[in-house]
């Protein structure tokens, strides 16, 4: 399943949406220079939160809480390109609700027109050592993108992929004329 951004922090003020009114948004599809949004400063971050995981839309794949068995793993998905002529740029993106995650580096290469796709690590546990990902986990999932460098960044998409197994399908069919 595919968890798109629903929402930013108000710490947020330094990353610029370009293409469309909230910084969310500029992060829900992967459009290059359509919408995305930009940072030139050093240290700031952005917070963003997730649709909820049962919100199955045309571009959300949810699935309700009673179809998964368990959660395998989830990871980010990001598009970017440094603002540069030579210099990649970086973003330190990291797991902020749950917490326990190592912060992961993305290098975003320069280029005047193509994106680079960095994807993170598969995490199989919520807080970074053991327990898994539970179905709460990923309702309240926020992820903190700090800037790290003076190289301005374009960020086109930052979604989360959720691997998980499927929950038994329970086949209430009558068997010989009687509902057991």
């Amino acid at each position: 399943m595919i968890l798109l951004p629903s929402a930013t922090g108000p710490s947020s003020v330094h990353w610029i949406p370009v293409g469309e009114t909230y910084r969310h948004e500029c992060l829900d599809d992967d459009n290059d220079d359509t919408s995305y949004v930009s940072c030139d400063n050093d240290t700031f971050s952005m917070l963003i939160t997730y649709a909820d995981p049962d919100d199955v839309t045309a571009a959300n794949s949810g699935v309700a809480e009673a179809d998964i068995a368990s959660i395998t793993s989830v990871r980010f998905l990001s598009s970017g390109k440094a603002i540069h002529r030579t210099d990649p740029s970086r973003v330190n993106i990291d797991y902020q609700v749950p917490s326990g995650n190592s912060t992961e580096s993305c290098s975003y290469l320069a280029h005047r027109t193509n994106y680079t796709t960095v994807n993170g690590t598969a995490r199989s546990h919520a807080n970074g050592t053991s327990g898994g990902w539970t179905y709460a986990n990923l309702e309240s999932l926020i992820m903190n993108c700090t800037k790290d460098g003076a190289i301005e960044v374009y960020l086109s998409y930052l979604a989360l992929e959720v691997t998980y197994i499927e929950a038994a399908v329970r086949d209430n069919a009558t068997f010989f004329g009687a509902n057991f």
